[in-house]
């Protein structure tokens, strides 16, 4: 055997030989009691106890920060005071009517129910002049002429009812505002009380006007009907003006998200050009406000917390940063959270230049505003803020207090439309789900539609037992949108207004106002359809004035439809 062979092996057996033995310690808590009841009663013994207490849950450690004392904000404000429209002239913004007002208000179509109502005050104000004898002149002027759908059954009713009672108060109203027609006529008919007529002329086109919002200029709308939705925009004055755009607002309630900044555009107003006031310097200080909120965990042991918010109870992995966020900030971070009061008047367009926060040791910190710095262009996000529709303005740090109305009643629609694709037939129908009744509300709209004589039967000639259909059809509240090319592009599509052979006009008014041709954006009707709606809607404005008028709103729909509508069919002859 070699002899490096013979030492490893003889080296071998000797640490064999030796007996070793390996041990570990581990410290281990040895408690008195496995019941912490009376640990957790914090029971009070002498104060070198509580200090040890408060010790244990460590409020004597020290970090390197200091409280806010006061702040000082600098900001500029500018007032909007101009509103445009896609068709017509820009034209001033009134702080005394909400903007959804302003936007959405559109001119009252007259019917039954709105003849009947001016109607019934105008003899209101004539029985306060003891001139009620002289109805039966005004309904001879002023004849309720209205052709009435014998499936609109209310209308009837009504209709019957007031013929011969009442007469047509729009249309007096049409006569007293738009020209001298009234007053020509009460000189002939009522010469003794010719005076008395005329001063109910003005109380009674004022309640009118009191009662129902309307534009100014009856063409004067924000409403796209190829779009389905509204489009305005609201500008400063022309001093370093600002535009805000809401390109697409049919929400029915507009706020800071509903606005989008444009340098380019630039909304001069008629009578008011030249040089006019710019932004003005808001320099204000406040007293820093911690943040508190129910259930905050405090930062002393022997302040007692409510038990409003149960953070012990928040059902969570170890996936769900939120969560684990959201308990992180409430039971560690919450009282590192100061707040600012900064008051701001509506219709003011503000933008924070920064803040100077002075704490308890007297150092001034300046805070920018998020995204001012080289090194955060890349990942520049901000919330409030207005999104830019140039790349050279994104450093900017607009605010726009909306005067938007906070609630307001609304009354069931007076019209819906189911915007629907049909892929079957390959095109898109309006289904009018609601249409307008004479009564001043919406019914249904497969009511209107019915068909009081049913179709004959078929009779099949000699011994044939299959017939030709050329074509079905559909309900009458169906309008067809048929897909056709965009001028000048092979692959681009729209769809243009149609109407079935024999069939009546739409009942409402959002698929007849447009005149022919009517075409819709092909991208506004996706898949899922779209449902618009229109119906009344009344508020109350700062100033304690009430505003009713008529609005409209979209949402998504119920998804794709088949109308059933076939050509050229071969059917067996029951």
């Amino acid at each position: 055997m070699p002899a490096a062979v013979r030492s490893y092996t003889e080296l071998l057996l000797i640490s064999y030989r030796i007996p070793s033995i390996t041990a570990y310690n581990r410290l281990e808590t040895s408690p008195r009691t496995a019941n912490f009841d009376r640990s957790l009663k914090a029971e009070v013994r002498d104060p070198l106890w509580m200090l040890t207490r408060q010790w244990q849950f460590g409020e004597f450690e020290g970090e390197d920060a200091a409280s806010p004392v006061t702040a000082q904000i600098l900001g500029m404000h500018t007032g909007m005071d101009r509103i445009s429209f896609p068709k017509g002239d820009p034209f001033p913004f009134k702080q005394d009517i909400p903007l959804e007002t302003h936007v959405e208000r559109e001119v009252i179509r007259p019917d039954l129910s709105v003849s009947v109502q001016m109607g019934r005050y105008f003899l209101k104000l004539m029985k306060k002049h003891s001139l009620e004898g002289k109805l039966s002149d005004f309904m001879t002027r002023y004849p309720l002429n209205y052709v009435i759908d014998p499936h609109d059954k209310d209308a009837v009713v009504l209709y019957s009812t007031v013929k011969n009672k009442m007469f047509d108060g729009f249309a007096l109203y049409l006569d007293m505002a738009g020209s001298a027609a009234y007053d020509t006529w009460v000189d002939a008919a009522f010469p003794a009380d010719a005076a008395t007529f005329k001063s109910l002329a003005p109380l009674f086109t004022a309640w009118h006007t009191r009662n129902y919002s309307q534009p100014e200029n009856a063409t004067d709308t924000a409403w796209l009907p190829s779009q389905l939705e509204y489009q305005f925009s609201i500008s400063s004055p022309q001093n370093q003006q600002v535009t805000l755009v809401a390109d697409q607002y049919y929400e029915g309630h507009l706020d800071w998200y509903s606005f989008d900044m444009d340098a380019r555009k630039q909304v001069p107003l008629p009578g008011q050009e030249g040089e006019q006031a710019g932004p003005v310097e808001n320099f204000v200080s406040f007293l820093p406000s911690p943040i508190a909120f129910k259930g905050m965990p405090h930062p002393r042991f022997w302040q007692m917390e409510e038990n409003q918010t149960d953070f012990g109870k928040i059902d969570t992995s170890v996936t769900g940063q939120l969560h684990l966020m959201l308990a992180e900030f409430g039971l560690i971070y919450s009282n590192d959270w100061f707040m600012l009061p900064y008051p701001l008047a509506v219709n003011t367009l503000c933008e924070i230049k920064g803040i100077v926060v002075t704490d308890v040791f007297g150092q001034e910190i300046l805070i920018r505003p998020a995204g001012k710095g080289l090194e955060t262009n890349w990942h520049r996000w901000a919330m409030f803020h207005h999104s830019s529709k140039t790349a050279t303005s994104n450093s900017t740090n607009f605010f726009y207090l909306t005067p938007a109305i906070t609630k307001a009643l609304e009354c069931p629609p007076l019209e819906e439309v189911n915007f629907l694709r049909d892929e079957m037939a390959n095109m898109v129908w309006a289904v009018e789900n609601i249409v307008p009744s004479h009564t001043g509300k919406g019914m249904r709209g497969y009511e209107m539609a019915m068909v009081d004589a049913p179709a004959p039967d078929f009779v099949p000639v000699g011994n044939a037992v299959i017939r030709y259909v050329l074509g079905t059809t559909v309900p009458g509240n169906w309008t067809p949108f048929i897909p056709v090319h965009v001028n000048n592009s092979d692959t681009e599509i729209r769809f243009q207004r149609g109407r079935m052979p024999g069939a009546k006009p739409a009942y409402g008014v959002l698929l007849k106002e447009q005149p022919a041709p009517y075409f819709i954006n092909e991208e506004e009707i996706p898949r899922a359809g779209v449902i618009v709606s229109r119906s009344f809607q009344r508020t109350r404005w700062l100033n304690g004035k009430t505003f009713l008028w008529t609005g409209r709103y979209k949402q998504a729909g119920k998804g794709e439809g088949w109308s059933n509508l076939k050509f050229d069919q071969i059917e067996d002859i029951p």
